[in-house]
C-alpha cells in the first residue's frame, strides 16, 4: 500500500510540477508578447514621425529653394 501512495504521490507531484511549468511559460510569453507589441507600437510612431519629418523637410527645402538666386556658370550667370 505505501508503494501505491508513493506512486500517486509522484504522480501528483509531476502533474502539479509540469502545470507549474505550464504556467509559467504562460506568463514569460504573455511579457514577451506585451513587450513586442510595445516596441512596435514605438516603432510605428518612429516611423509616421520620421516620414512626416522627411516630407515637410522636403517641402522647406523646395520652397527655399524657389527663392535661391540661380548661382554657376550658365548663361544668365554674371561676368567675372
Amino acid at each position: 500500500m505505501t508503494r501505491l501512495l508513493l506512486a500517486l504521490a509522484g504522480v501528483l507531484l509531476l502533474a502539479l510540477t509540469a502545470l507549474a511549468l505550464l504556467w509559467l511559460a504562460g506568463q514569460l510569453l504573455t511579457g514577451l508578447g506585451a513587450f513586442v507589441v510595445g516596441a512596435a507600437g514605438v516603432l510605428w510612431r518612429l516611423l509616421v514621425f520620421l516620414l512626416l519629418a522627411g516630407g515637410l523637410g522636403g517641402v522647406a527645402y523646395f520652397v527655399a529653394s524657389a527663392w535661391r538666386p540661380a548661382q554657376g556658370d550658365g548663361p544668365g550667370a554674371a561676368p567675372p
